[in-house]
């Protein structure tokens, strides 16, 4: 089976400056209208040399399973640029780091980090793992043992000091001394630069922070697997299996220890030490597959279907309200042939579920919309919704989907109001707004969105924070700098069609 330095071995220099800049720029969880790979092909062809300089970046809200934000952050392509270059004239330094703190594993410890994917341009997916290549240690790691420790890092890439990339790199005293200079110091001042100097968090979102959490948490994982312990990593989420419950308590005060190298700290509320045997997948996953909605003449009808989400629900209310559960419901019949009857039931769970879970929201396109077949009228009608939702509950993900469907799908939201979306103050949210009332033509919400794109460029931070719509917006004219330089090639990181 291959080794985690075999992952970061098939990569060359040129493939991770590719993957990164053009491919793994905007989270994926955004309503999939940006694109990087303009940027990118301009990069490639200019002599241009962009400021080296810190910059703000766009804050955008994500809702989680568990119907709480997760904050994740679209740095600025100048910025973000300079950091993908700096990898990729190191890459080789890099990948001997890797290789030189992963020998000693016996199993591929990290199950999440980049890797190449097949037909796929980004070399970073949450949750992806290939059995053939990956192996499955966990079946060797129970034997003998009695205990299981599950343990996570407390707000891991909001916690990373910058400062211990290159701590991790090259260690603290070289790092230190030559606090200036050195390819690893570069790495961390670039990576500073993103977040407007900050040497406290990266980005969550660009997948050019996982390489950067996985160089201290690889380091980690040197130190621990030199202690003898058994354990797998998921990103910063850890499972170790032990014989005695003497050994779990040690294994997390080796952790903790071993953490606080690096200026992070264990998530105490999610520590949990638990008897063997314990179920290979988690629990609700047993229990949604233990039944199936496709009937004996191979479709999922109307009462069955309708018992399926009616059990997706009650275990996801049994496991304190985890959208995750509805979700993977919502995936596994979209996986199967349905009658009529059951689409339409399908649909308006679906849609009533993604109300009161906007987690959901991201599945309506491809799971719902197209699955299903639902009419225009009905994909107005639950935009509608989801618009107000966003404008009321300040939640602007549902609002930013209300309008990327109303602008995919060419109809009019009934409850629009230019001056709400501005006073939102969410980038992703205005700049939808813009694009959407280009289409209709309407003058007088263009003049105000622009507007509102003249006072933000007029300060340079302000600028930054909502460079994509401040960029999309105006004109040549009125730009300056590098983003001049791009507007003047006629750079968009907005699809030319979707």
């Amino acid at each position: 089976m291959k080794k985690y330095k075999d992952y970061m071995d098939e990569i060359g220099a040129d493939e991770l400056y590719k993957a990164l800049l053009a491919y793994g720029m905007f989270p994926e969880s955004l309503p999939p209208f940006l694109t990087s790979e303009e940027f990118y092909n301009y990069c490639q062809i200019t002599s241009y040399v962009f400021s080296d300089k810190p910059r703000k970046y766009i804050y955008y809200e994500n809702m989680r399973n568990i119907n709480i934000p997760r904050p994740l952050g679209i740095p600025s392509p100048m910025a973000y640029q300079k950091l993908c270059q700096c990898l990729r004239d190191n890459w080789e330094e890099v990948q001997n780091y890797f290789s030189n703190v992963t020998k000693n594993q016996e199993y591929k410890v990290s199950r999440i980090h980049i890797r190449k994917m097949s037909k796929k341009n980004y070399i970073f997916e949450m949750n992806y793992s290939n059995w053939k290549s990956d192996s499955t240690p966990e079946l060797d790691l129970l034997i003998d043992n009695y205990y299981i420790v599950n343990a996570d890092i407390s707000k891991c890439f909001p916690s990373i000091y910058t400062h211990s990339i290159p701590w991790a790199l090259v260690g603290k005293n070289i790092a230190k001394t030559s606090r200036r200079t050195g390819w690893y110091n570069d790495i961390d001042h670039y990576v500073q630069n993103t977040k407007h100097g900050e040497t406290h968090g990266i980005l969550i979102g660009p997948h050019v922070s996982n390489i950067l959490s996985e160089i201290i948490l690889s380091a980690i994982d040197y130190n621990l697997i030199n202690k003898g312990w058994k354990y797998m990593r998921y990103v910063d989420d850890y499972t170790c299996y032990v014989r005695t419950e003497q050994e779990a308590r040690q294994f997390l005060i080796d952790l903790q220890t071993e953490l606080r190298e690096f200026d992070l700290t264990l998530n105490h509320k999610k520590t949990q030490i638990k008897t063997l045997p314990s179920a290979a997948v988690e629990q609700w996953v047993r229990k949604i597959n233990s039944i199936s909605a496709v009937t004996s003449y191979g479709k999922v009808d109307y009462k069955n279907c309708r018992a399926y989400l009616d059990f997706a629900i009650e275990i996801a209310k049994s496991e304190g309200e985890n959208s995750s559960v509805l979700k993977y419901a919502i995936k596994v019949l979209g996986g199967q042939s349905l009658t009529d009857n059951a689409k339409v039931y399908m649909q308006k769970t679906v849609f009533h579920l993604s109300l009161i879970y906007p987690y959901l929201v991201p599945l309506l396109d491809e799971y719902i919309f197209s699955f299903c077949n639902t009419s225009l009228q009905e994909i107005r009608l639950i935009s509608d919704k989801l618009y107000d939702i966003g404008i009321h509950c300040r939640t602007f993900e549902a609002g930013c989907y209300a309008l990327f469907f109303a602008i995919k799908y060419d109809f009019r939201l009934s409850s629009i109001k230019v001056l709400d979306i501005i006073d939102s103050k969410d980038c992703i949210f205005m700049l939808l707004a813009y694009i959407y009332f280009s289409g209709i033509k309407d003058k007088a919400s263009i003049k105000q969105l622009k507007d509102r794109a003249i006072s933000l460029a007029a300060d340079e931070d302000e600028f930054n924070q909502y460079w994509l719509f401040v960029y999309e917006v105006l004109p040549l004219s009125s730009l300056k700098d590098d983003w001049k330089s791009l507007k003047k090639a006629k750079v968009s990181f907005v699809k030319r069609a979707w």
